[in-house]
């Protein structure tokens, strides 16, 4: 955007141009009354000899060339007779009337010049004088009449005279426009010229500009004419290059208003009477002048006390003194500004720049918005300022010439660094550092002062010798300028450090368990099968007959055996999971041959508790990819869950279904339920907890379910019931590894 400067400047060149053209019109016309009037006083000085009464009197023509006064020539008779019937028309209207007349004769034939024939009645008699050309008759040498002749003559401008007949003196001037050698052929005018000169050709003197053509160029000609008694004088000034030169202003000062109407920047230029000689668009608009009062080129004045008026100008207690201070430009030379607080909460800044023809230019700047952003800048620098020397982690700025621009307290406590002064540069700073020898002030004095084409971010971390664990960054600014941040991570490194220590104490204590867990189930592994069996083979009845009590006896203790056995695989099932040493054996799992086989081991406790086993299989999910031995327990374990938690006499329905690319295996039984609390929690290791906070089991069964579901890649989930018990459903997925969705598909 232009600065104010910059726009004064401008809008002063506009006034000088509207000042240099009005200058240029005055010294053209001031040139032309000047012409004018050589041509006055050549008719006037004749006009003066004729008035004393001389028989032949000296008429002076720009010839400049003067014969003495007075015998007749005796070759007037022969003018006599050239001016022919005009002469006779002239002597009978003056018996008529009594009216003197004067005639002009055209040149003789030998090239010598014309006579002006002057008629009167004097005491009753009819006199008739005749006056000589320049060329014939003139005044005695070196008299005020000869002299002027001279000076037109040796005239730059074209001057001539014309009579009736024709051409009847030229200067060499007029020669040299008309290209002749006398000057007496061409006319300089054209007949459009001509026209434009009636009123001399009427009988009265004129000044008019015409158009013509001189030496084969159009050009523009300032000519004053006289008529006088049939003569008529004429003086032309070329005024080409004026016109010319005006006509460049006139379209520099259209295309200078054009842009300083596009500019936002309001400017208002005032001439040496103070009144309003150009304004831009953006001043009407800034103050909402009124247009018509625009066009009527006001006083500065009338302007100041409009916009008061409306209050558009400053509110002061003494406006006259106020306005005695603002008009002061027309009184100096040296440019001003002012800063116009307006009522509307606008800010002006008004530069006045005097010119040199008096006037003023004015040009309003509407600083609000950029002191609004100045005002909020500052506020946000002195927050940013703030915000920065309160922060925890250690920041500093150096420039590109390695010298420090920005430094918070923090840098200074966390580098253990004595503070410098903002401009010291890195080095001396590094130099100063507790441990200036360490890497990290080598590194940022390189990344300061490096010369690389690519600057890239540095990090690292950083061991003081008070103990102190310190992180660094390194980051180059889109300005040259590179940002060191230190952050104090000592309380972090020593939490993660404990964090490490616990955890490989966890996981080596968690090997130890699972150690000890796997020897202690294989060790109790081996009595228990002995034990279960020899209370088989005591139940049989080859060993020998045993007493009811002793039978009932013997099958509890083979019962209870064989739960502690199925406690004891589940166990090392979850060790061998946890160890990542399961391995599945994947193959077609007929859902239909696993519940049959499934249900005969559960078949004494089904029986025991009259629970009736309902079966929903559908026909599209009865077979699936899978490990039929650890879906098989899945299917015991969800099974037996449900008979534990069924009351006596009531029903489980086992379901499949096809769920996308899952098949989805339900066990729903009809017992108390499970709540929304616990449906997670069901699936838990060792979670023994029950419905209504009775103790069931050692928590085992569902999270061997979930183990194995989720080996092969499937889910478990606590189903929604809209009525009495829990369901239960597992969905394993259509497809494994080396099998595919057909074996479904077939079934």
């Amino acid at each position: 955007m232009l600065t104010a400067w910059a726009v004064t400047a401008a809008a002063s060149a506009l006034a000088g141009i509207v000042v240099a053209r009005a200058r240029l019109a005055t010294r053209a016309a001031d040139r032309a009354v000047a012409d004018r009037a050589a041509v006055d006083a050549q008719v006037t000085l004749a006009d003066a000899a004729l008035a004393r009464g001389a028989t032949a009197a000296c008429r002076i023509l720009p010839s400049g060339e003067t014969i003495a006064c007075g015998t007749m020539p005796a070759d007037v008779l022969a003018d006599l007779n050239r001016s022919g019937t005009r002469l006779a028309a002239a002597i009978a209207e003056l018996r008529r009337t009594g009216e003197p007349f004067r005639l002009a004769t055209a040149p003789a034939a030998d090239g010598g010049g014309g006579r002006i024939l002057a008629g009167s009645l004097e005491g009753g008699h009819l006199s008739l004088f005749v006056e000589p050309q320049p060329e014939v008759c003139a005044g005695a040498p070196g008299d005020a009449a000869g002299r002027l002749t001279e000076l037109v003559a040796a005239s730059p401008y074209p001057s001539w005279v014309e009579g009736e007949g024709g051409m009847v003196w030229s200067n060499p001037a007029y020669a040299r426009a008309v290209g002749s050698a006398s000057g007496t052929g061409d006319s300089l005018l054209d007949a459009n010229a001509r026209t434009q000169l009636g009123a001399a050709d009427a009988g009265g003197a004129v000044f008019e500009r015409v158009q013509t053509v001189v030496a084969g160029e159009r050009r523009h000609l300032n000519v004053s004419a006289e008529m006088r008694e049939g003569v008529l004088a004429a003086l032309a000034v070329d005024v080409t290059e004026t016109v010319q030169a005006l006509s460049v202003q006139a379209r520099a000062l259209e295309s200078h208003s054009a842009t300083f109407d596009l500019l936002a920047t309001a400017i208002a230029i005032y001439g040496p009477d103070r009144r309003l000689v150009f304004h831009n668009a953006a001043f009407q608009r800034l103050f909402e002048l009124d247009g018509k009062l625009l066009e009527q080129s006001p006083f500065e004045d009338q302007v100041l006390d409009r916009l008061r008026a409306e209050r558009r100008l400053p509110e002061t207690a003494d406006f006259k003194a106020w306005k005695r201070d603002q008009l002061k430009g027309y009184e100096t030379r040296e440019s001003f500004e002012r800063w116009w607080h307006l009522p509307d909460g606008q800010t002006l800044r008004v530069v006045a720049n005097p010119g040199a023809d008096g006037g003023v230019t004015y040009v309003y700047e509407n600083v609000t918005q950029q002191l609004a952003l100045e005002r909020q800048y500052n506020a946000l620098s002195r927050v940013q300022a703030e915000t920065i020397d309160n922060l925890g982690e250690g920041i500093a700025s150096f420039g590109p010439d390695g010298l420090l621009r920005l430094a918070n307290p923090a840098f200074w406590s966390l580098t253990g660094t004595p503070q410098a002064d903002i401009g010291e540069h890195v080095n001396a700073i590094a130099g100063k550092a507790p441990d200036a020898g360490a890497p990290v002030w080598a590194s940022l004095a390189e990344r300061v002062t490096g010369m690389t084409d690519h600057r890239t971010p540095v990090g690292g971390r950083t061991e003081r010798e008070t103990g102190r664990t310190l992180d660094y960054a390194f980051s180059p600014l889109p300005d040259g300028s590179t940002l060191a941040t230190f952050v104090d991570v000592t309380d972090s490194v020593n939490i993660a450090k404990a964090l490490v220590d616990r955890n490989n104490a966890l996981v080596e204590a968690d090997r130890l368990k699972n150690a000890f867990i796997e020897h202690v189930s294989y060790e109790l592994r081996s009595p228990l099968n002995s034990i279960i069996g020899f209370t088989q083979l005591l139940t049989r009845p080859e060993t020998g007959q045993l007493s009811t009590k002793q039978r009932e006896y013997a099958n509890f203790v083979l019962t209870s055996s064989e739960a502690l056995l199925v406690i004891i695989d589940g166990i090392l099932d979850l060790a061998s999971i946890d160890a990542g040493v399961m391995e599945l054996t994947i193959g077609p799992v007929d859902v239909s041959a696993t519940l049959r086989q499934v249900l005969d081991g559960l078949k004494n406790r089904l029986v025991e508790t009259g629970i009736d086993v309902e079966l929903d299989l559908a026909d599209n999910a009865r077979v699936f990819p899978g490990d039929e031995m650890r879906v098989r327990q899945v299917l015991f374990n969800l099974i037996s869950n449900a008979v534990t938690h069924s009351p006596q006499g009531s029903a489980i329905t086992v379901a499949s279904r096809r769920d996308g690319d899952y098949v989805a295996l339900s066990v729903r039984d009809r017992g108390p339920g499970i709540s929304e609390d616990n449906a997670e929690a069901v699936f838990e290791r060792f979670n023994t907890s029950g419905p209504n906070g009775r103790r069931r089991g050692v928590g085992l069964g569902l999270s061997l379910v979930k183990s194995f579901v989720e080996l092969h890649g499937g889910t478990v989930a606590v189903a929604p019931t809209d009525g009495a018990g829990a369901e239960l459903v597992v969905r394993f997925p259509r497809e494994q590894a080396g099998t595919s969705a057909s074996l479904l598909d077939a079934a």
